[in-house]
């Protein structure tokens, strides 16, 4: 069922996951803060995959501040995230592809803490303690919904395409969509 508005609040609560201290703007900060933080819930800090992780974040923030931040202050306001992640610039699954698919893609990798292949619901609720302000309730719902067979398991696969979903869909039917709470 495709619910016009599910879109633009999923992105406003990823655009509250990104704005770390919660001052109405994402920043360099934010998302260096976000890496570090990614990091230790993932208890890597240190490491070379940690290390990739807090690249992948300072690049991120590169492309968002060159996408987002219409005004050039180095902040990218709420307005400017969301107006450039809903338009997509034109094409919102190739610039997903482009822009976020590298880092989350670092993430997911990172959450397969024994390497299966797959990530465990632990695994899955340690990744999202990193996200300011994040129900324990909420994380435990979208985790049962991505794990579709009910095997206490996600594929790495499900999960990036549950994340996409998250940026891209409309349509609650998408299990993605309810990563952060808003389907």
């Amino acid at each position: 069922m495709s619910d016009p508005d599910l879109r633009e609040r999923n992105i406003d609560a990823i655009f509250a996951v990104f704005d770390i201290d919660a001052d109405g703007v994402i920043t360099s900060d934010d998302m260096t803060a976000l890496g570090t933080r990614v990091c230790e819930q993932l208890h890597m800090t240190g490491s070379p995959a940690a290390a990739a992780i807090q690249d992948g974040y300072v690049s991120w923030w590169e492309q968002l501040r060159a996408d987002c931040d219409a005004d050039g202050d180095g902040r990218i306001s709420r307005a400017e995230f969301a107006a450039a992640m809903l338009s997509g610039g034109g094409d919102p699954q190739a610039y997903f592809s482009q822009q976020a698919a590298r880092p989350i893609s670092l993430i997911v990798d990172a959450m397969d803490a024994d390497g299966d292949g797959f990530i465990e619901q632990a695994e899955y609720v340690a990744a999202f303690r990193a996200a300011p302000g994040m129900d324990a309730q909420v994380v435990q719902a979208a985790f049962a919904r991505l794990d579709a067979d009910g095997d206490g398991r996600v594929s790495r696969e499900e999960l990036m395409a549950g994340v996409a979903h998250l940026f891209l869909s409309s349509d609650q039917a998408h299990p993605g969509t309810g990563i952060l709470g808003q389907a």
